[in-house]
């Protein structure tokens, strides 16, 4: 089938038709017009919680827009998942409380994200404003996000504003008065009360009702209880000459074209904007792979990290260990210290300084004397030039986008200071992260999302990622813990308010080695003993509650 002969399945809970003249329906509405009228696309409207399975195959060589997805069952998603088909994102479905204005810099914890597969597999996920695009992406880490910066008004609809632009202003104040929780008439009655504001309310009716009525008044008050991906309203208002007294949740104030524009001047912009739209959906339909619309997705520019390895008697691990780490999709942008601690094993040598002389952005630093880990970690920290800060043990193994995904998670989340993800366990040496006996078994220390009290475990775990800039607040490694030393350095800055985040995803695989330095039996009884004492020594971090729940176990 040619591309161009496919028919969109256009996927919704609602429509217009059913009633219901909430934005997202009227924008639909809108593109399905623009899509049928204009660009001569055979549309067909079914309601998510209809389509099943048998209609997704018998329809897998359509091109399919996933609108308001609420009622789309388990199964209809997981039968999407081969198919060719784009997210046309209204709110926040990736939240299980559909809002991530929330959460504390709106970064969602891993375990309130849902449909995450569901975002991932899609051929692109459209969004409506600058800042619904970065809240999704930085929560979601997905590289297939555009942002379209705008919505669909029809000519009728903003020929119908244009006259209105010159009506004159004879209400000072009107709220909108609804009984949707998320749109904030309470906070907007409280703050006309609290001021001593007088208004009108403005009450569900026709659009041109509606239009009307901004169009008389000099100030809409609007406190929106969710971030509103875009929000038409303020852009009507705007267009009428109708002041906005509103919060930070309006989508739309986050697009440049929004605060320089006004009046009658937003009329050909809408016009051209939405050609723009119609576009990126046609872009998007007549693609044959990302390739040919990778442009129009948002890039997320990686700094350079550090990847320091501690190297002690490493002989049987370091071929795999190289092979491996050159394999990561941003390791042109890393620089990978490779820190000898007076190793006796000098058979491994050659296989390092084979791939010196293939890659500049290798250093093999090896010491006259034996360091402990600390402080093999501390002079790591000392040579590095990164931006950001990694581990990589030499009998571990990544996810070949481990790196990039921790390091996007770092730039997009700019008030987190480290990130770390579940790791598969296994009893095996020299696995790939692509083939390996873990069956899914997850190290235990990263599985919970961060917290003071979750950090009872040591939850960055073998693999975190953090800013460069941490150590040189808080310090580096303490060189006093031969076992406990990241456990000590974690507590630490938690202790002085440093923020950790877990993503949603595992990035590599975990060797629990027989004869590693905290996991062998020999060093059982000295590794307990620095645990104990800083089991105690930063008992606030945990808390009462789990400092009494485990005191009896450090007795």
């Amino acid at each position: 089938m040619n591309v161009l002969d496919r028919k969109i399945i256009f996927v919704a809970d609602l429509f217009l038709e059913d009633g219901v003249n909430g934005g997202a329906e009227v924008c639909n509405d809108e593109l399905i017009c623009l899509l049928e009228r204009k660009k001569k696309v055979k549309v067909i409207k079914i309601h998510s919680q209809v389509l099943d399975s048998i209609f997704i195959n018998e329809h897998k060589n359509e091109f399919f827009i996933i609108a308001n997805f609420m009622n789309l069952s388990k199964d209809s998603k997981s039968s999407l998942a081969d198919k060719l088909y784009i997210i046309y994102e209204h709110d926040h479905k990736y939240v299980n409380t559909n809002d991530p204005s929330k959460f504390i810099n709106m970064n969602v914890p891993t375990r309130s994200i849902v449909n995450y597969k569901f975002y991932k597999n899609s051929f692109a996920v459209l969004c409506q404003s600058k800042i619904h695009a970065q809240v999704l992406q930085k929560n979601l880490l997905i590289d297939n996000v555009i942002n379209l910066g705008g919505n669909i008004w029809s000519d009728e609809k903003l020929d119908f504003l244009e006259k209105n632009i010159t009506v004159n202003k004879v209400i000072d104040n009107v709220v909108l008065l609804s009984n949707n929780k998320n749109k904030g008439t309470p906070a907007a009655l409280n703050y006309c009360k609290k001021n001593n504001i007088k208004f009108e309310g403005i009450e569900s009716c026709s659009y041109e009702d509606f239009i009307s009525k901004i169009a008389v008044s000099k100030n809409l008050i609007f406190f929106p209880q969710w971030l509103e991906s875009f929000n038409r309203v303020a852009v009507e208002a705007k267009i009428l000459g109708c002041q906005l007294t509103t919060n930070s949740l309006v989508g739309v104030m986050s697009e440049s074209w929004f605060r320089k524009l006004k009046g009658e001047n937003l009329i050909p912009f809408l016009k051209q904007k939405r050609e723009d739209i119609i576009s990126i959906f046609m872009d998007l339909y007549s693609a044959k792979d990302k390739a040919d619309v990778s442009n129009k997705f948002l890039k997320i520019r990686v700094p350079k990290i550090t990847i320091i390895t501690s190297l002690y008697k490493g002989a049987e691990y370091i071929e795999h260990f190289m092979k491996e780490i050159i394999k990561q999709t941003v390791f042109d942008k890393c620089e990978l210290l490779i820190l000898d601690a007076n190793s006796p094993d000098n058979e491994y040598e050659d296989t390092i300084k084979s791939y010196l002389k293939r890659y500049t952005n290798i250093k093999y630093i090896k010491m006259k004397k034996t360091l402990s880990v600390q402080e093999t970690m501390n002079l790591g920290l000392e040579h590095s030039s990164g931006k950001f800060i990694t581990l990589a043990n030499i009998d571990d193994t990544r996810r070949y986008d481990a790196f990039e995904k921790l390091s996007k998670a770092l730039v997009l989340n700019e008030d987190i200071d480290l990130v770390y993800a579940d790791c598969y366990e296994t009893n095996v040496p020299n696995e790939t992260f692509q083939k390996n006996t873990s069956n899914g078994k997850l190290y235990e220390h990263s599985i919970y999302d961060f917290s003071k009290e979750n950090m009872i475990k040591c939850q960055p775990g073998p693999m975190p990622m953090w800013r460069k800039e941490l150590n040189e607040k808080h310090g580096t490694f303490n060189t006093d813990f031969k076992f406990a030393g990241d456990w000590e350095m974690w507590l630490r800055c938690v202790k002085t308010g440093v923020k950790f985040k877990k993503i949603l995803d595992v990035l590599g695989l975990y060797y629990l080695n027989p004869h590693g330095l905290s996991t062998s039996n020999e060093s059982e009884k000295e590794r307990f003993s620095e645990e104990r004492l800083l089991f105690h020594k930063y008992k606030e971090v945990f808390g009462e509650r789990v400092f009494n729940q485990f005191k009896g176990y450090f007795k």
